[in-house]
């Protein structure tokens, strides 16, 4: 066979098997054929405006889920519209995010036209639907179900007219309480400025350090209330004044003044505070309360016990709403304690103030030292006066201030507590300090034996302070200087 006769008949047969082709695919149903024979009728190519009305028209919008129901109505703020939350226009609400949830509500558009569809409870536009109905000042309005997220694209299913459609940002505070636009921000103290004078003379403002000039902490998980105050007596800057007298520049207290700084709760569950309203939330008879002064701002906040969910119930200053917070946010003050917050030591004032000191042991071994300051000339700066310091027994005798005098006076306010028990004490103590300061004031220091224990209560000006272990009481004497 010639080689034209070949290629003629390989052509014949490629046709023949293309014509089969395409006959097959002009008999297949088509995907649009399937579309069409469904109930539903999906569009895809473009979207497809829900609602398109100005928000000038919009008279109210109601909303009804299963948090209860709450209106929406426009507000004219200069040559805008805001929306504000009906009957609690007088609170602290967030209307920006409310006027922005009205706007996107009113631009809506759908991705998908899901037909009219009779199981409605299978894409949550049942019972359980969120309904939003929009009044218009023409007279007219329109109402949207809102419902589950959408399985099989973005957006949630929402039923306008008896049609199905999928939208995508839906604002979620339509399936939520009226709370939900409420702000969350209790407060914020200011920081603390300070003017500092450069070498030249030229001023300028600092951020100084936070400070907490009083809190006193009460409710039913405080036994006895605890006060705290700001104070040059202490070392540390920080007093405890109730129940005992202690410094409480700690760990604990730092971190306690952090967290009083700021705080913004989670959210806010009720506003309108009433007897009623306390009582259901806890905050009848708070399970802590702190009154405080931070750089001058005063505060007051109380806190429920911890719910089913370990999260606590507050009210805050005149706020006349109830907010929900983390425990986190609060435990730091909520959950302190005495031991938590004083410093360990039983009392500690700075040696370079203290003019006299006495020492009973025993009722009538008596130690006295009386000690002469001098300004250190070379080591005082303008902010800061260094003293030379020399000490005398009631004798008149020196008594080596670097050798003796110091070590003992370290041992001395070095006496730590390590339990706020107080015991069964003996009647007397067996030893007694007495602290006078230069400028006046004095305290008094009083250890009482603990019954059948190696282990003293302290008593400071008469006040119980906590116990301290024997064995430190020992090695104390042991250094008192003769």
């Amino acid at each position: 066979m010639k080689k034209t006769g070949k290629y003629i008949i390989i052509l014949l047969l490629v046709l023949a098997l293309l014509g089969g082709a395409v006959a097959l695919l002009i008999y297949l149903p088509s995907e649009n054929s399937q579309e069409e024979s469904s109930s539903a009728v999906e569009s895809t190519a473009e979207q497809i405006s829900l609602l398109d009305r100005d928000v000038a028209e919009v008279k109210s919008v109601e909303v009804e889920n299963s948090a209860g129901s709450f209106t929406l109505l426009p507000v004219k703020s200069g040559d805008d519209i805001d929306f504000t939350l009906d009957g609690y226009e007088e609170y602290d609400l967030n209307t920006s995010l409310i006027t922005a949830n009205v706007r996107t509500l009113l631009s809506l558009n759908a991705s998908k036209d899901l037909g009219s569809r009779e199981d409605l409870d299978s894409f949550g536009l049942g019972t359980d639907a969120a309904s939003v109905t929009i009044s218009y000042t023409s007279g007219d309005s329109e109402t949207l179900l809102l419902g589950n997220n959408a399985g099989e694209s973005v957006g949630k299913y929402v039923l306008q007219d008896d049609t199905v459609y999928i939208a995508s940002g839906v604002p979620i505070n339509l399936f939520e309480s009226k709370f939900s636009y409420f702000n969350t921000s209790v407060y914020s103290v200011p920081d603390r400025t300070e003017i500092t004078e450069d070498e030249e003379g030229n001023e300028q403002e600092t951020t100084g350090l936070d400070i907490l000039y009083e809190a006193e902490f009460s409710g039913t998980a405080f036994p006895e209330p605890i006060s705290l105050k700001y104070s040059d007596e202490a070392t540390s800057t920080y007093l405890m004044t109730e129940p005992i007298k202690a410094e409480t520049g700690n760990t604990a207290f730092d971190e306690l003044v952090a967290a009083l700084k700021t705080l913004t709760a989670d959210s806010v569950v009720e506003a309108g505070l009433s007897d009623e309203v306390l009582e259901e939330y806890g905050l009848a008879e708070p399970e802590a309360k702190i009154v405080f002064n931070m750089n001058d701002s005063e505060h007051t906040l109380a806190v429920s016990a911890k719910n089913s969910d370990g999260n606590r119930y507050l009210i805050a200053d005149d706020k006349d709403v109830v907010y929900q917070v983390t425990n986190s946010l609060v435990e730091k003050w909520a959950e302190c304690s005495v031991s938590t917050l004083r410093m360990s030591y039983v009392w500690i004032p700075n040696i370079k103030n203290v003019e006299k000191l006495t020492v009973t042991v025993d009722g009538d071994q008596v130690y006295e030292y009386n000690i002469t300051r001098t300004k250190n000339e070379e080591k005082s700066t303008e902010d800061a006066v260094q003293y030379d310091l020399s000490v005398k027994n009631a004798g008149g005798e020196e008594v080596s201030y670097e050798d003796a005098y110091q070590p003992f006076y370290q041992k001395l306010i070095s006496l730590a507590v390590f339990s706020q028990e107080q015991g069964d004490l003996a009647s007397i103590p067996e030893m007694k300090v007495v602290y006078e300061y230069f400028g006046g004031g004095s305290d008094t220091l009083e250890l009482y034996k603990v019954k059948d224990e190696n282990r003293y209560a302290a008593m400071l000006n008469g006040k119980f302070n906590g116990q301290i272990r024997g064995t430190e009481v020992s090695a104390m004497l042991e250094n008192i200087p003769e």
